[in-house]
């Protein structure tokens, strides 16, 4: 079994799947910049919420509050 990114917890297998194509780096291709670096906290609630809302047929305020609750159990924004 591969790694699990440490912003959305997503596995991650492929060197693809990791930010920057970088197996070593702790962050999935949807939770970085294009270079690997992670993307700021307020972009990923609203690309988080979107995907809730999208895939849970939520509405965006109800997905933006389960977000908030999710994020908050990944290490990279534990304290948000």
């Amino acid at each position: 079994m591969g790694a699990k990114c440490e912003s959305c917890g997503m596995p991650m297998v492929k060197p693809e799947e990791f930010g920057g194509k970088n197996m070593k780096n702790k962050y999935c291709i949807h939770c970085t910049m294009p270079d690997g670096t992670l993307k700021s906290y307020d972009r990923m609630l609203a690309g988080m919420s979107a995907f809730m809302s999208k895939t849970q047929n939520l509405p965006l305020e109800d997905a933006k509050k389960k977000a908030k609750v999710y994020l908050a159990t990944m290490p990279a924004w534990k304290g948000q």
